[in-house]
């Protein structure tokens, strides 16, 4: 008896002590804690899982060999690094929807003849096409759309951030530390993003402007492009990076007041079809029963 209880406490030390090594944080990768602090990316380290690396290299040839510059073939490469998603999952999944899509059709077609019919021969192949069409589709427009949710947040949260520079320049901070410390204040993705962009830029003894010029390039934001270039000409004098920074707040928040009032009229509009449904069917409601007397009575 005394074995067996001393035989279960030692199991239950050894789960214990699992348990903790699993729970306990893992150490950050080289290549990520690397790329916070250099201006150059780093590739990543290789898989272990041996389908995952598998599937990494079948997205990267997909990546490389299949598509296109412009048209249906083309990635959209700015939407996805805005969103931090890799070129190779994006193809993956844009393989597996287009298999998806030619083989449900055939699928249905067999159950069908199972169930003693005959469908047309036709049927399977031109709907499994244009099944898989569509579908291998899907990832493009899902992908834009969330881009473009992405880029109205951080326009909204860069104009926050302008005028926090601005303010931090009223107090008499030096250009570098009035653009660093701003980005520190949340853990929003708009202000991780500017943060990493001037770390790197101030490790790698780069001009701040030129990384947010290569930020917004990378995301694919006019507005952060612009700002870095106007500033860039306007050098580190203190009155005219003012002038530059509250000028580019007032347009954006202007811009942003505009598109929300075009989005608000867009939506007003289309609130009249359902409207004028419901009036027509409560004008049918009322009148009917007058009609339906009518004829009776005729």
């Amino acid at each position: 008896m005394t074995a067996i209880a001393a035989l279960a406490g030692c199991l239950a030390t050894a789960g214990l002590i699992l348990l903790a090594e699993e729970l306990r944080p893992a150490p950050p990768r080289l290549d990520a804690a690397l790329a916070r602090i250099q201006a150059v990316p780093f590739e990543s380290a290789p898989a272990r899982d041996d389908d995952a690396a598998t599937a990494e290299r079948v997205g990267r040839w997909l990546a490389e060999r299949v598509t296109r510059p412009a048209g249906l073939l083309a990635v959209p490469r700015t939407d996805l690094a805005l969103l931090g998603r890799p070129v190779e999952r994006f193809m993956l999944d844009k393989l597996a929807l287009l298999f998806t899509g030619l083989a449900a059709p055939g699928v249905l077609t067999g159950l069908v003849v199972a169930a003693g019919g005959s469908p047309p021969w036709a049927l399977p192949t031109l709907g499994g096409l244009a099944l898989g069409l569509v579908l291998a589709l899907v990832p493009d427009w899902n992908v834009r759309a969330k881009a473009r949710m992405r880029r109205r947040e951080f326009r909204y949260a860069f104009t926050c951030y302008l005028q926090l520079v601005v303010l931090e320049r009223q107090a008499g901070a030096a250009l570098n530390a009035a653009l660093e410390e701003p980005a520190k204040i949340t853990n929003g993705w708009p202000f991780q993003r500017l943060h990493q962009a001037l770390t790197r830029a101030r490790h790698a003894q780069q001009q701040p402007w030129r990384a947010l010029a290569a930020l917004g390039e990378d995301i694919g934001v006019a507005d952060l492009i612009d700002l870095a270039h106007t500033s860039e000409i306007a050098g580190g004098q203190g009155a005219k990076i003012h002038d530059v920074l509250v000028a580019k707040i007032t347009s954006m928040r202007h811009e942003a007041s505009a598109a929300a009032r075009a989005e608000a009229g867009a939506r007003t509009t289309a609130m009249w079809v359902p409207t004028c449904l419901l009036l027509l069917g409560f004008v049918i409601l009322v009148v009917f029963p007058f009609f339906s007397k009518l004829l009776e009575s005729g």
